[in-house]
């Protein structure tokens, strides 16, 4: 029923999140909080009341955890665990979001913003379940581990392989599954030509060369082809993690998906026009590139692979 939900409908990013969360989309799963009190919390509270996603995945499925917390609201993040490996004999579990909620500390209100941030719906809860706990101090964001004499920083991440470029490809491909899905390209031109500092192969071979297709860039070597720069032009579309992203999306949606980096936005670029965001490749922060996401007129224009020299 799962894979179902999320892979069929093509849904938006405002039909499945809308909250601004400190973690978001299908993630791989990691060691949960040591803090396992605030966990039995929030999740007794969350199976205690009648939130859309119990319905929708069952009470046993949903998991809960804060996601992003103020002094005076919590929001909770809902999601499911799910093997999506395509390897029979391995295993990739990944949790995925399926509901939002936000509890507001002064009202004790819990309200479900899974479909609509401007139209939550007010649940009931068993009041019992925070008898004689406070929320807000078990799960305070002071008690969240950090590495031993270092600054905590929380950045988004948006992996690669959760990327599928107009609902097909993941970034790495072959030259007939471009052509099959992209097209014959606009033009071409030779790495030789074009002196990168750095390219995705590690190569510089002589028949090594950039496609260019509706603004967007492909690097290739050999018979491989690698998104180096995407333009969501002419029905372009990825989807991420099943959420659809195209020209009609918004900041604010993707602020659902990656809150830190829209709060953190990088000001405008390309000659002042572009706001752009900035998202980390992997989880550990093992690589020094990142992707650029930028945004015209509120809407997401393009995104590029960025590596230093």
């Amino acid at each position: 029923m799962f894979i179902l939900f999320f892979s069929c409908r093509g849904s938006s990013v405002k039909e499945k999140q809308s909250a601004v969360i400190a973690d978001s989309g299908t993630t791989a799963i990691a060691a949960e909080r040591e803090d396992l009190s605030c966990v039995q919390l929030v999740s007794d509270l969350v199976r205690s009341s009648n939130a859309i996603a119990l319905d929708n995945f069952g009470k046993e499925s949903v998991k809960a955890r804060i996601a992003y917390m103020t002094p005076d609201k919590a929001t909770i993040k809902l999601y499911v665990i799910n093997n999506i490996s395509e390897t029979p004999t391995e295993e990739r579990l990944v949790e995925s979001p399926v509901g939002w909620l936000e509890f507001y500390k002064q009202t004790g209100k819990l309200l479900d913003i899974t479909n609509d941030t401007d139209k939550p719906v007010v649940l009931n809860y068993d009041k019992a379940v925070l008898a004689g706990n406070d929320l807000f101090k078990l799960c305070s964001p002071e008690v969240a581990i950090a590495k031993p004499g270092a600054g905590y920083e929380t950045r988004d991440v948006m992996l690669e392989d959760d990327i599928r470029f107009n609902g097909k490809l993941k970034r790495f491909f072959t030259i007939g599954e471009f052509e099959k899905v992209f097209g014959k390209p606009d033009s071409t031109q030779l790495l030789s030509e074009e002196q990168p500092c750095n390219t995705i192969f590690n190569t510089v071979a002589k028949d090594d060369k950039y496609l260019y297709k509706n603004g967007s860039r492909f690097e290739t070597s050999s018979d491989r082809v690698a998104v180096d720069e995407f333009w969501f032009l002419n029905g372009n579309f990825i989807t991420y993690k099943g959420i659809r992203i195209d020209t009609n999306t918004s900041m604010k949606d993707i602020e659902q998906l990656f809150p830190n980096a829209v709060k953190g936005r990088l000001g405008m670029d390309k000659e002042g026009k572009l706001w752009v965001i900035q998202l980390k490749e992997d989880e550990k922060g093992i690589s020094d590139g990142h992707i650029k996401m930028f945004f015209k007129d509120g809407k997401v224009s393009f995104m590029h692979w960025w590596f230093p020299c």
